[in-house]
């Protein structure tokens, strides 16, 4: 069984220490725009969103790449950038039906998970209150 990030909205309190993390693991600073990992927030509501690549079997952002410059890792299934090949041409964050991917305007480059080789930070920043998790999922047949 594949195992992916899973996201329980009702669990989230809004604090983004996922999005510090993620930002830290990947770029070596704190910056929640470099994040793979995005919480949307509904204020009034109270309410708030993690949104991040589900890693999904189609994965329409590996297939509209014109260069190639994603893949699948071997070993955990997730996508995976290749910065030297990819020109920054946005198609990918266009092709997410969930909004998974964004962008880094600096660098020209998406911002997607890779799950962080199979060890994703945010899950372990988010310990309580659980609303993100790193689990395979029954019936997975990506």
């Amino acid at each position: 069984m594949l195992k992916r990030l899973q996201i329980y909205e009702d669990r989230c309190t809004g604090c983004t220490s996922c999005q510090l993390v993620c930002s830290f693991a990947k770029e070596e600073y704190f910056s929640p725009a470099l994040s793979r990992i995005m919480v949307d927030v509904q204020q009034e509501q109270a309410r708030f969103r993690p949104r991040v690549c589900i890693q999904c079997a189609e994965a329409p952002c590996i297939e509209t790449c014109p260069v190639g410059a994603l893949s699948r890792d071997e070993a955990t299934r997730a996508i995976r950038l290749d910065k030297g090949v990819c020109i920054g041409c946005r198609r990918c964050v266009e092709a997410c039906p969930y909004a998974g991917v964004g962008f880094d305007e600096e660098q020209g480059l998406p911002l997607i998970c890779d799950l962080c080789g199979g060890e994703p930070a945010c899950v372990d920043v988010c310990r309580f209150p659980q609303a993100i998790r790193y689990a395979e999922e029954e019936g997975d047949n990506a």
